[in-house]
């Protein structure tokens, strides 16, 4: 009776204990669950590229239900200071892609607030004008236990796991060239190509950017505004396929308007000309967009190189450079007689205080003074633009009746 007893005593004991303390071979399964992967997802906002998510690749399918925004801890590091990224949501994929629902995959998708301050990844630099890259360091720590699909457990962590590649779509698809004209001027520039079929022709749109994107061929010119990112979006291409050039100037002071002063305008020219020969562009829809600086490159180059463009979009950009004080100038009865019968959609704001809306306000007057009835004109009212006057292009860019306008002309 008493062996009995003991007997059952010693089996309960055995059966709290598995309750209690997992067995090895439960333990050996959750250990062998490697670290993951880890991957930064950007994206081109109007106001430049933002780390928007980080996508963790497991090495087996992650239960989705096991997760939680306070499953996992995004750090930025900048400067040596470490800053926490605000995690909005948390959910798996078979894809690693942003599709803010769970699924079954290996992957898991953290996604972050894009208004944080350390979102950005540029910083602009004052004393040198332009927008420098940061370099992207971020670090992940899993603060909670989570569950694989097979229901073991990847148990919370004080490792960390530093992102080591980075995905930033639309502006992946742009390839980086370098173009020499006849006289060995360099210019570096970056390319779209649509998806082409055999014997179509497609339009191309020429994008110049502003002073801030000056660089030695680094892209940033893509990623500070949405300026080449629009015309090459998914959205646009399903509706207008084209090709998309973006030229960026380097950083130089040799000339202090980066795409109105020779020989670069010319040389943009030399490039246009050279993008149709290579690839299958409709030359009667050849469109050239640009702002700021690359605005005031656009009126120069709509006026000097009138074979080259079907239309223009200048946007918060100075008309007649050479006669510029204090980033305004009167306008050339010269450059009126060739530009009153070119389609022209100009934007600018009202409280610009960076480019005097006069330029654009007083040329569009000067045109249609002229019959010229080509030219539109969008000015915003003061206190539209955030976080300056001066940024117009940022709700231009997203005006979608510009641009069907803008696809709609040819020569």
């Amino acid at each position: 009776m008493q062996r009995r007893r003991f007997a059952l005593v010693l089996l309960s004991f055995v059966f709290l204990l598995t309750i209690f303390y997992p067995s090895s071979s439960s333990a050996a399964a959750a250990a062998d669950v490697p670290a993951p992967q880890a991957t930064l997802l950007t994206q081109v906002q109007p106001l430049g590229e933002v780390v928007s998510a980080v996508v963790l690749k497991y090495s087996t399918n992650i239960d989705g239900a096991s997760l939680s925004t306070s499953s996992f801890q995004v750090q930025s590091v900048l400067n040596d200071v470490y800053t926490d990224r605000t995690v909005t949501g948390v959910y798996t994929n078979d894809t690693g892609a942003i599709t803010n629902r769970s699924t079954h995959g290996k992957y898991v998708v953290i996604e972050l607030d894009t208004q944080d301050k350390n979102a950005s990844t540029l910083t602009y630099d004052a004393t040198s004008g332009v927008n420098r890259i940061n370099p992207l360091n971020y670090y992940i720590s899993q603060k909670k236990d989570i569950a694989t699909q097979k229901k073991t457990v990847v148990p919370a962590s004080v490792q960390t796991v530093k992102a080591t590649n980075k995905v930033t779509p639309i502006v992946d698809d742009f390839k980086k060239n370098t173009f020499e004209n006849k006289n060995g001027y360099k210019l570096n520039y970056f390319t779209f190509e649509p998806k082409v079929e055999p014997g179509k022709t497609y339009p191309l749109v020429v994008f110049l950017h502003g002073n801030g994107e000056r660089g030695d061929g680094n892209g940033v010119n893509l990623l500070a505004n949405a300026g080449a990112v629009t015309w090459a979006s998914p959205e646009q291409q399903a509706k207008h396929p084209s090709f998309v050039i973006a030229p960026q100037s380097p950083i130089d002071l040799e000339h202090k308007f980066i795409w109105a002063d020779e020989p670069r305008n010319s040389v943009v020219a030399d490039l246009v000309r050279e993008t149709a020969l290579k690839y299958p562009i409709d030359t009667n829809r050849i469109y050239i967009v640009g702002i700021s600086q690359g605005a005031m490159g656009t009126w120069r180059l709509l006026e000097k190189d009138l074979d080259l463009f079907a239309a223009g979009v200048p946007i918060a950009g100075l008309t007649n450079y050479e006669k510029a004080v204090n980033m305004y100038a009167p306008v050339d009865p010269k450059h009126v007689e060739v530009l009153k019968n070119v389609p022209i959609w100009a934007f600018h704001a009202a409280d610009d205080t960076s480019v005097s809306p006069k330029n654009s306000q007083e040329m569009v007057a000067a045109i249609k003074a002229q019959n010229g009835n080509l030219i539109h004109f969008t000015e915003y009212e003061a206190g539209m633009i955030k976080p300056v006057g001066h940024f117009s292009w940022v709700p231009a860019l997203q005006n979608q009746d510009m641009i069907e306008w803008l696809f709609a002309q040819k020569k």
